[in-house]
């Protein structure tokens, strides 16, 4: 067994680990046979104890863990087609599109259109649009689409739908901006088992589809000419590639709201541990990215119990010394 698979195997291990701790740890104080009774549905545990762990601790822990590993996926893929060590899932705008998707319809629509649509249907379609728009800036008929072209127009529409979420929440009411910001800081409270299915769907087809295609990201790693030279065409699979990290980060946000660095730092941490060959890499990757989220929102449960910290700001405060790091190797490239 090679060294690759045995540090998956390691990291899935202690995400196993980290989504036990998730559901056994939280505000109530209970004894650890009421909560192995409860987990394994005995007959005689606690009703009230039951309904925490399988109705709440459990959806909410394993929909952390999916969206940890989507944007850790996403981050690969953008970092390899973009030849950009600092892509990340949101480059292409799609944070901004659902942030003031989201903070539109919570300060303006009527309360009965955000509860029938639901606001993270309505993120997932601001997502779509920014996602739309950054494509519609970078595409050329006839030439291969340059990564430059696609960073610049995602930072364009980015700055562009930025600057919308932040007139909505000048203008707004301030009693309801405060749960639009709550919701910017990204937050798994309140998510349900109907939350898990959609996600789990993308995040299994598009690691699929990036195992099955992962001697070609290793070529395009090599520079678009020499990828093209072995058979590859660099466009479609960029166009794919961009495609998926939209459905992944659209569908990420749209459960828990804007959650940061993970599709930045985990690619870098997998590539330090076993390289930059995608067969390894890709599911390292996800299965890191699942273990530093899940640890993350265990973390604001607890730390401030019963209060609950935001999802968003303790993982940029424990994102920063790593990303600090990696501005260091990445200095001198251009």
């Amino acid at each position: 067994m090679g060294r690759p698979h045995v540090l998956t195997y390691v990291a899935l291990t202690l995400l196993a680990t980290a989504i036990l701790a998730g559901v056994f740890f939280g505000t109530a104080e209970v004894s650890w046979a009421d909560r192995w009774a409860a987990l394994s549905g005995a007959a005689d545990a606690p009703r009230s104890l039951s309904l925490i762990i399988w109705e709440w601790r459990l959806p909410r822990v394993l929909v952390v863990a999916v969206v940890g590993g989507s944007l850790a996926l996403a981050g690969v893929m953008m970092q390899t087609v973009l030849h950009n060590p600092l892509a990340d899932p949101y480059l292409m705008g799609l944070s901004s599109g659902a942030s003031a998707a989201a903070v539109g319809a919570i300060l303006w629509l009527p309360p009965w259109v955000a509860s029938t649509l639901g606001i993270p249907l309505i993120a997932f379609a601001g997502a779509v649009c920014a996602f739309a728009m950054t494509l519609g800036l970078s595409l050329r008929r006839g030439a291969i689409m340059s990564p430059l072209v696609v960073i610049l127009a995602g930072v364009a529409v980015s700055l562009m739908f930025q600057s919308l979420t932040a007139f909505f929440l000048y203008v707004g009411d301030p009693h309801a901006t405060r749960s639009a910001l709550g919701w910017l800081m990204g937050t798994a409270a309140g998510t349900a088992w109907v939350d898990l299915w959609l996600p789990l769907f993308a995040l299994v087809a598009v690691s699929g589809f990036a195992l099955l295609r992962s001697q070609s990201l290793d070529a395009v790693l090599l520079g678009d000419e020499r990828a093209m030279a072995l058979g590859i065409r660099v466009r479609r699979l960029r166009l794919v590639v961009f495609a998926a990290v939209a459905l992944l980060a659209g569908l990420s946000v749209a459960t828990v709201g804007i959650v940061g660095f993970v599709g930045l730092i985990v690619p870098h941490m997998a590539r330090l541990l076993v390289g930059g060959r995608h067969r390894a890499l890709i599911p390292l990757s996800l299965v890191l990215g699942a273990l530093v989220l899940v640890v993350v929102d265990l973390l604001c449960r607890v730390i401030l119990a019963p209060e609950e910290l935001p999802l968003g700001v303790l993982l940029a405060i424990f994102a920063a010394p790593p990303f600090i790091l990696i501005l260091r190797r990445v200095r001198h490239a251009y």
